[in-house]
């Protein structure tokens, strides 16, 4: 007699009396289906023939009492980690313009957390924005009064940069003489002191330093953020910034059989800083990545950060010069080395994510891609990142060189957003879909508050089915049309 075991046919279930939508052409809406012992669409049908079925093999029935049932939905843009973390144990911060109680609230956040203490002494909170700070200028000061002794960190929205303390920039050895490393910046006052506000590749050092979580919280952190994926019938999604201890933790999940979600982690080559691993460390992690693969993890993917992101009042994302050349400045990856790696990549058959912001830093991702293709047509498909802003030339270019145009954060889905800023946040999905380029949309959580894409993407549904234009880019760059396009009045608002 074979012992007692839920992995055999007699453990499927039949669901009957709902409305399922299959996404099947051939089959769009049914009354009812079976789920398999492996969790497998294996029948689907009218209530009758899936009861019919259930008698025969006297199955376990379940009564849907008409509830709408659909595929589970893929979030193409998402920091699990990040978070997951910012869930259980940052400070979380509803900050308002001109906001006198910053530091305050930050305590009063961290005192709300689950659980303290993953990173010693260490106080980490999210977010702010520049306008949260009197006259607009994010300092240290404002945090020093309630935090003497303790290291505070503070992410900004888009977390290309964050606000320490004093003691924070005392404990990491950071001083005014300290020099800005290239694709970074250290901001200072007027009068040369550091304002403790940090961007890009300068996080470097910071993100390196601060004391790292056990194991124990990375899994606690990834199995909230899966739970809070599944509340919003998200069931996949692609992890954009995963380092070695991520792929370690969502490993021992695993074994635990406690992921019941499918990842596709994008192992982060370059800058390492924004995960807090070398460049080294996370080569060789990649150099292991097939081991990692189960059931539910994808690990042949990779993660490149091309330059920074378009938030006022200073803005790091990479633009197309008055001649349309790409200006370098905010650039965070030397373009020898992109070369380099995704040509590397590519030959072992990676996907390469290219985070882009900017029309300059899109531009090179495709120049590199196609170089790429050049050497090995038949590589794999690769992905930019973001795409809020495609020069009008650009657009056609994504089809033929097999590139995905991941369309995130989808929160700014919004045509009012849209039409305030048509070249930053400029999706043309219309334009990527008539030139034959396969679009994704993600949310980008960890930047926005939840991983919830439907209601941008209902935003979406009626112009793009129209076929409308949901920009008003005529295709010039900012400096072209010699105007700023940002409008920090304007917030997106639901259809």
């Amino acid at each position: 007699m074979e012992p007692p075991s839920s992995a055999t046919w007699a453990n499927s279930v039949a669901y009957y009396n709902g409305r399922v939508y299959t996404v099947n052409e051939a089959q769009t809406w049914v009354e009812a289906f079976i789920v398999n012992e492996t969790g497998i669409f294996e029948a689907v049908g009218t209530t009758q023939e899936i009861i019919a079925i259930a008698d025969k093999r006297k199955l376990v029935r379940f009564n849907l009492r008409q509830k709408f049932i659909m595929p589970g939905i893929h979030d193409a843009h998402a920091h699990m980690y990040f978070a997951g973390l910012a869930e259980t144990s940052e400070a979380a911060v509803e900050l308002e313009p001109n906001d006198s109680r910053i530091a305050e609230k930050i305590h009063e956040g961290h005192c709300m957390c689950s659980h303290t203490g993953e990173r010693h002494d260490w106080i980490l909170s999210n977010s702010y924005l520049a306008v949260h700070f009197p006259d607009n200028v994010p300092d240290r000061r404002y945090l020093d009064d309630i935090f003497p002794d303790r290291p505070v960190l503070i992410r900004e929205l888009s977390a290309h940069r964050i606000l320490l303390n004093t003691t924070a920039l005392e404990r990491l050895n950071i001083n005014d003489d300290i020099l800005d490393p290239p694709g970074g910046r250290y901001v200072r006052r007027s009068d040369g002191t550091l304002s403790g506000e940090i961007y890009e590749n300068a996080m470097d050092k910071v993100w390196s330093a601060i004391p790292f979580p056990p194991m124990s919280q990375y899994k606690r952190a990834l199995s909230r953020a899966v739970s809070i994926c599944h509340s919003y019938g998200i069931t996949s999604a692609q992890e954009a910034t995963a380092s070695t201890m991520e792929l370690h933790a969502f490993r021992e999940l695993e074994a635990e059989n406690r992921l019941d979600f499918d990842i596709y982690t994008h192992i982060v080559s370059a800058p390492g800083g924004i995960v807090g691993e070398s460049e080294d460390s996370l080569a060789a992690q990649i150099s292991i990545a097939e081991g990692f693969r189960t059931k539910h993890i994808h690990p042949r993917f990779i993660k490149f950060i091309l330059d920074g992101a378009p938030m006022a009042p200073n803005f790091t994302h990479a633009e197309l010069d008055a001649e349309g050349n790409i200006d370098p400045r905010f650039l965070v990856v030397p373009q020898d080395t992109l070369l380099e790696r995704v040509k590397h990549y590519d030959a072992k058959g990676f996907t390469c994510k290219l985070h882009a912001a900017g029309e300059g830093s899109t531009r090179l991702a495709l120049d590199t891609i196609e170089t790429v293709r050049a050497l090995n047509p038949n590589g794999p498909r690769h992905e930019i990142a973001h795409c809020n802003s495609v020069h009008v030339d650009d657009v056609k270019r994504f089809a033929p060189l097999r590139i995905t145009a991941e369309m995130s954060p989808a929160v700014f889905h919004y045509e009012e957003m849209i039409r305030a800023n048509p070249n930053f946040f400029n999706w043309d999905f219309i334009g990527m879909h008539k030139t034959g380029a396969l679009t994704t949309i993600g949310s980008d959580w960890v930047v926005v508050p939840t991983p919830n894409v439907l209601p941008s993407v209902a935003c979406l549904v009626e112009p793009i089915g129209a076929g409308v234009k949901t920009d008003v880019d005529d295709g010039q760059t900012d400096l072209q049309k010699g105007k700023p396009s940002y409008h920090p009045d304007v917030n997106p608002e639901r259809c």
